[in-house]
């Protein structure tokens, strides 16, 4: 066995997590995704069809504090490169950030008596305070990520473990959240009171978390820049990286437009809004069967043909949906099933990718920013959820819809293309920018081996 061998096999021992450290990490994504979930099934339909406002102004507040978030994810991201403590860099973000977390999100869903300018102020503050909150514990825990381990295989095992928990909390969310608004609904708050029994839950889970993630001692030359500007430069010959983050944005942005429309085209185009429940609960649970499917297939297909493989798939449900005038729930609910198991093909392949790009920027700059690199992918990502939601809710005016009233045929074809072309335009462009993601098969491991020779 020759020496780069030998420090592959090295690394690859070292680099291996036992079963409850990954079950203890991707247990963070349960308790993330509480959240997450919420605002993206809920929130927006919260604007429109309780608060009251256009779907143009909701998603003018959504687009907003989305670019909010995304700016402060690299100013998080350095500085929890920058923190030391006797927990480590972005542990102890997980334990004393969960509870501000908690308190923003109930306010996010709290309806003040409030009319006009007023109201879209307190909107539009309660939505950033919560989306910096989210950041905050978010990107450190992201981070752990890459800091755990430098394995690619076991990297793509957590992408998998994480989406699963991920698909958890959506098939929570999808299925408590109705029948607990209706529960709360004489308290005047009923969509507050549910996300105080959401947030509960996931802040009982954040110490967990903690204690069960640990993070690899301090070397050395494990310095962070001492300058934003070294971030910067240590990110933008990062090849790997920027092919990621554009497939991925436009992966959002069309995921956003498909998501955000399940609540509408099941009120007003299929006049059967009480079987939206059962269509977003089905649609989070085939997480559990279609993810250890796609975990499977990325053993045996490479990272970038596993993107193409998803990129296939969505591709050839929206032209089925195109061509096909679907008015009964159950084929809608089929073919929701079926446009997720692209999704999520899609965004596991991103969570395995993304990992890699820290160690492929590494090898170039000789700058390791695991944390800034997490944050900057947020902000691209967010941004993307921002304008897509926001483009959703111009798309909707543009169409006429108007809420809580029966709507018009030319609304209902206007809301169909909105599903078939927001989501179409972004999967093409995608599949160009994971053309040209630059790491083969091998080629992570090679890169891995000759960082850690070089420190040798």
């Amino acid at each position: 066995m020759d020496a780069a061998a030998t420090v592959v096999a090295r690394v690859a021992i070292a680099d291996r997590l036992s079963l409850p450290r990954k079950l203890g990490f991707t247990l963070g994504d349960y308790a993330c995704n509480i959240y997450w979930q919420s605002l993206s099934l809920f929130l927006l339909f919260f604007y429109t069809d309780v608060v009251g406002l256009s779907a143009a102004t909701a998603g003018w507040i959504y687009m907003v504090a989305s670019i909010w978030d995304g700016a402060i994810d690299p100013l998080i991201g350095a500085a929890a490169d920058r923190t030391r403590s006797r927990f480590g860099r972005y542990r102890p973000y997980i334990l004393f950030g969960s509870v501000p977390l908690a308190v923003s999100f109930c306010l996010l869903y709290y309806k003040p008596p409030f009319q006009g300018t007023g109201l879209l102020v307190w909107l539009l503050a309660t939505h950033i305070v919560l989306r910096t909150a989210y950041a905050v514990l978010n990107i450190p825990f992201m981070s752990l990520n890459a800091r755990m381990t430098t394995s690619s295989s076991e990297r793509s095992t957590l992408a998998g473990f994480r989406m699963l928990f991920a698909t958890l909390a959506g098939l929570t969310v999808a299925y408590s959240t109705q029948p607990l608004v209706a529960r709360f609904a004489g308290t005047g708050q009923g969509f507050m009171a549910t996300a105080a029994v959401l947030a509960l839950l996931a802040t009982a889970l954040f110490p967990i978390v903690f204690a069960a993630t640990r993070e690899p001692p301090m070397e050395a030359s494990d310095h962070s820049p001492a300058r934003l500007r070294d971030y910067w430069d240590a990110v933008r010959g990062n090849r790997a990286f920027w092919a990621v983050m554009f497939a991925v944005a436009l992966a959002a942005i069309c995921a956003t437009a498909w998501g955000k429309s399940v609540l509408y085209y099941f009120k007003y185009y299929l006049a059967d809004e009480g079987s939206s429940r059962l269509a977003l609960s089905l649609n989070a649970a085939s997480g559990l069967v279609i993810i250890p499917i796609w975990m499977v297939a990325s053993r045996y297909l490479c990272k970038r043909n596993a993107w193409f493989v998803a990129s296939a798939i969505g591709l050839a449900g929206l032209i089925v949906f195109a061509l096909t005038d679907v008015r009964s729930v159950a084929f809608t609910i089929g073919l929701l099933l079926y446009m997720q198991a692209a999704f999520l093909g899609l965004f596991m392949t991103f969570w395995s990718m993304m990992p890699d790009t820290v160690e492929y920027g590494e090898w170039r700059s000789g700058v390791r920013a695991e944390s800034f690199v997490f944050g900057f992918a947020q902000f691209f990502m967010k941004a993307a959820l921002g304008f897509g939601a926001g483009l959703f809710g111009w798309a909707l005016d543009w169409v006429g819809y108007v809420p809580n009233v029966a709507q018009s045929p030319q609304t209902l074809a206007g809301l169909k293309n909105i599903m078939v072309f927001m989501p179409a335009i972004g999967i093409v462009i995608g599949i160009v920018a994971i053309a040209l993601y630059p790491m083969g098969r091998g080629e992570h491991e090679r890169i891995v081996a000759e960082i850690e020779a070089r420190k040798r």
